[in-house]
């Protein structure tokens, strides 16, 4: 059989897990491939072998003939134009783990495993094709069910950058979440290599207001990150339901976030930048205690007039002109995350992706005080430094962040040098209940002897 490129293309773009790519990225596809044909009968796939081969079947029908635990065919599938099948193995390096037949004369177009890796780096939209083509295939009935000694439950959410999955630990006994990095970061050598320089110190982060990452496993082609499951709902999804935070609750939290990241930017010898500060990467419990998440999954910039990762809203300038960056990027989105909760909007918004980046790296953020009327100084003040173009004008020393964010609950207690203060907060409480938790303490104090004196603070009903 004869085909020129453009016939393959035009073939290609019939195949229903390519139906959606540019026709460029089809075309590049259709220059890489190679054809085979098959006679009725014939093994087109045999299990056991490398996987080598993704296979698009142009004419005929196959039959995927999957096996049970003894060797016996359990169950059979077939597939005819405009299917793929091999995708799974070839995608994740291991051996086929079927057979499969010809049902009749049978042509199909192949990519082999170099070219197949070369163009998943090359266009992160093909990436993507085969990470949501591989999710599919996770946490299924028959499908990819452990990732190294964790069983997958089921799927979580998906962002731009990774798919999380529930999991469970058998050997500790504990709920935790994985996160799968989408293959247009597994196959990105630059941002894996960046990655795996900062995996260990991610790992080894402890701090109440970040996620703890138990471990980075590298299997199937790509790298999950399992992580402890958090259970409480992302500042993003509070704000499209609740709308703007009052200036009391917006210190709370942003107080927290910022003891995260003066703990992650001091961190090892050269600390650690978050690269993606942003609402949703923001958990926060029934008690108002914060989670940091997503530390070092980030993608570094692609190509800055078209395919910037992260959200561009909350990109620092000196991100989107592709200059060295540090600490003050996070300070940035941290002044961002500030107008944007304590408005509901973002300081800049535009049509396209290009205008928002010409007004986040050119035009003056607005005046918050404009937007938020009963906002204090202090706040503002922070707020337009953050959001400073030039990184060297921004506010950056930590201590003077945390100064200028403590809410005012948050009371100085004068203490003796032999004295141990210890504060529990209660939120969203019945008087009836803290009051016998208080009491039960109390009683258990006298019991051990234990000199102590119990004040009761109210916190002000003032938004």
């Amino acid at each position: 059989m004869s085909t020129d490129v453009d016939e393959i293309t035009l073939i290609l773009s019939g195949v229903k897990i390519l139906q959606d790519l540019d026709v460029g990225i089809i075309r590049d596809i259709a220059e890489h491939t190679q054809i085979e044909g098959f006679e009725k009968d014939e093994l087109v796939i045999e299990a056991g072998q490398m996987g080598r081969r993704i296979y698009f079947i142009f004419e005929g029908k196959v039959e995927v003939q999957i096996p049970d635990v003894q060797g016996d065919v359990k169950r059979r599938i077939m597939l005819k134009k405009g299917e793929v099948v091999g995708e799974i193995s070839l995608l994740i390096n291991s051996t086929y783990s079927a057979d499969v037949v010809a049902l009749s004369k049978t042509t199909a177009f192949y990519l082999d495993q170099q070219h197949f890796n070369e163009l998943i780096e090359k266009h992160p939209d093909f990436a993507e094709v085969m990470s949501q083509l591989m999710t599919s295939r996770m946490a299924q009935n028959g499908g990819i069910n452990r990732v190294g000694k964790y069983e997958l439950r089921s799927k979580l959410g998906e962002g731009s950058m990774a798919t999380v999955f529930n999991a469970w630990d058998e050997e500790l006994e504990r709920e935790v979440a994985i996160k799968m990095l989408k293959y247009k970061l597994a196959f990105n050598e630059n941002f894996l290599d960046r990655f795996e320089q900062e995996a260990k110190t991610i790992a080894s982060l402890n701090h109440p207001n970040i996620v703890n990452v138990f471990e980075v496993i590298d299997e199937f082609s790509t790298r999950f990150i399992v992580m402890e499951k958090l259970h409480g709902q992302d500042l993003a999804a509070i704000l499209e339901e609740k709308g703007a935070f009052s200036l009391t609750q917006t210190r709370e939290i942003l107080f927290q976030v910022t003891s995260a990241l003066q703990y992650a930017h001091n961190h090892g010898e050269k600390g650690i930048v978050h690269r993606d500060i942003k609402p949703s990467n923001i958990v926060i419990d029934a008690y108002g205690n914060i989670k940091l998440t997503d530390f070092g999954v980030a993608g570094p910039p692609q190509d800055k007039k078209v395919n910037i990762e992260g959200s561009p809203s909350y990109l620092a300038p000196e991100i989107i002109n592709g200059d060295i960056l540090d600490g003050r990027a996070d300070i940035y989105a941290l002044g961002v995350m500030a107008f944007h909760m304590l408005t509901n909007s973002l300081p800049f918004s535009a049509g396209t992706l290009g205008k928002l980046l010409k007004m986040q790296v050119n035009q003056k953020p607005p005046d918050i005080r404009n937007a938020c009327p009963e906002i204090d100084e202090s706040l503002a003040g922070f707020i337009d430094s953050a959001l400073s173009k030039d990184p060297d004008e921004r506010i950056s020393d930590w201590d003077e962040i945390r100064r200028i964010l403590k809410p005012a609950s948050q009371f100085n207690l004068m203490l003796d040098p032999d004295e141990l203060a210890v504060i529990i907060r209660f939120r969203d409480t019945a008087y009836q209940l803290s009051g016998s938790f208080i009491n039960a303490m109390q009683k258990l104090l006298q019991e051990e002897d234990i000199n102590h004196q119990i004040e009761i603070h109210r916190g002000n009903d003032e938004e």
